[in-house]
């Protein structure tokens, strides 16, 4: 062998090296984060099969762009429509061990709501369970942000923050010469169960720029047709749908419109009674700004919200692992010597 094509040997050798090492060593990465629930939990590498167990977290993870990524949801997870079609692992607090262990999940997103012994178990199997569960808008953005950092995805969180924190923002100035009106969010009728403080709904509520006249109640509580009465809120807002109902009708607002011991209300009165979307007003999700720039215009229809109309905020280019961009460097170089290697040949 001549003596002058060693070096060339040398230099072909080389790129194949690096690339190897970048997509082997690169997208390797660790990260250590605390959960809603108080728990530290350390990721090795970026997750790429993620069980999503509740509707929330689901929504979050296809606004990121990540539904590929998705290898199993609850039943009750229906949005966006092409979540459907995943694997099913149980209901929203009936979870099948079973079928999560058998999704070979990387990571798996809980909730609140979320079993305290399905959780336990599940980290019992070594699977990496992560609790996420935003109490209100803000604590949803932060976990917006949470899980983009979970998934390797902080570029679509801070583009999916910014386009949230933009339509809040247009919402919150608006000023209004009648006030802040009182609204009543009803859950259901049959007993009256209503949104109190600490609630996604008194918060959508209160950015809104309305006053929830449940405030003084702790969470989510039923009430007697009395105290509602004497409440007597300017506004009610209602669960739209079907609800505990098999029906598609707006149960909860046809009740309030017919029935006699509702007659006397003043928002009944003037009807002012709306439903939004049980799913958008009940999931901590980026929905939720939906649900609050319409209760906005409800209850303010003379300020006539401007805020930016909802648009798919999911990337549509594919989102990219931690070391892709370095090794796709490594490969420009490595094709760069070899090209400068054959003009040497």
């Amino acid at each position: 062998m001549s003596p002058l094509r060693i070096p060339h040997n040398h230099a072909l050798a080389m790129p194949i090296i690096l690339t190897f090492l970048a997509f082997c060593i690169l997208p390797v990465s660790s990260i250590t984060i605390t959960d809603d629930a108080g728990m530290t939990i350390t990721l090795n590498a970026t997750p790429s099969r993620i069980v999503s167990l509740s509707p929330s977290n689901t929504e979050i993870l296809a606004d990121l762009g990540l539904i590929d990524r998705i290898v199993g949801v609850t039943e009750v997870c229906d949005y966006p429509p092409e979540v459907k079609n995943k694997s099913h692992i149980g209901g929203y607090s009936a979870i099948s061990i079973e079928k999560v262990s058998a999704a070979w999940p990387d990571l798996v997103i809980a909730s609140d709501l979320t079993p305290k012994e399905t959780v336990s178990r599940l980290r019992e199997l070594g699977l990496p369970v992560v609790v996420v569960a935003p109490r209100n808008i803000d604590h949803m953005i932060r976990d917006i942000r949470l899980v983009g950092t979970l998934t390797g995805s902080e570029r679509q969180a801070e583009e999916l923050v910014a386009h949230l924190s933009k339509r809040i923002a247009a919402v919150l100035p608006c000023p209004s010469a009648s006030g802040r009106p009182t609204v009543a969010h009803v859950v259901w009728h049959e007993p009256l169960y209503v949104s109190g403080n600490d609630t996604l709904q008194n918060d959508v509520i209160v950015h809104a720029g309305g006053v929830n006249v449940f405030s003084d109640r702790n969470g989510w509580s039923t009430v007697s047709l009395e105290e509602f009465l004497m409440k007597n809120p300017d506004i009610l807002i209602v669960s739209g749908g079907g609800g505990m109902d098999s029906s598609e009708k707006d149960v909860i607002l046809e009740a309030f419109m017919t029935f006699p011991q509702y007659a006397s209300l003043s928002a009944v009165e003037n009807n002012h009674v709306y439903a939004v979307n049980a799913d958008i007003i009940s999931r901590p999700a980026p929905r939720i700004v939906d649900a609050m720039e319409q209760v906005a215009r409800l209850i303010h229809p003379e300020c006539d919200s401007q805020a930016p109309a909802a648009v798919n905020t999911t990337p549509t280019s594919p989102v990219k692992s931690p070391g892709f961009c370095a090794g796709s460097c490594v490969l420009l170089i490595s094709l760069i010597i070899l090209l400068r290697a054959g003009r040497n040949n």
